[in-house]
């Protein structure tokens, strides 16, 4: 429940919107490198907003990345990977709508 109400950044509630705004995306469809980067989010959402802020947003991704690795959840190598990731962002506000 707490993924579909928490706020992402750039107007969007809820890991359902997140995705489809800034990937244009169902959550099931995204990549690890746009997973990790939603999952940096909730932290300071505004601060971290990847339409705005996309280096702050990668830099929180990076820290995202590091965790897992602690965790075991992913090998170094694997996170270096997902790090280098296009995420292709799309242009979308909080209404889905495509900005200009």
């Amino acid at each position: 429940m707490y993924l579909n109400t928490i706020y992402f950044g750039h107007g969007f509630y809820g890991v359902e919107r997140a995705s489809q705004g800034y990937f244009a995306r169902e959550p099931r469809a995204i990549s690890w490198a746009q997973a990790t980067l939603l999952a940096g989010l909730p932290q300071a959402p505004s601060a971290f907003d990847p339409l705005r802020y996309l280096e702050r947003a990668k830099d929180r991704q990076t820290e995202v990345l590091s965790q897992l690795v602690a965790a075991h959840e992913l090998t170094p190598a694997a996170a270096r990977r997902v790090a280098r990731e296009p995420l292709h962002l799309s242009k979308v506000d909080s209404r889905h709508r495509t900005l200009a």
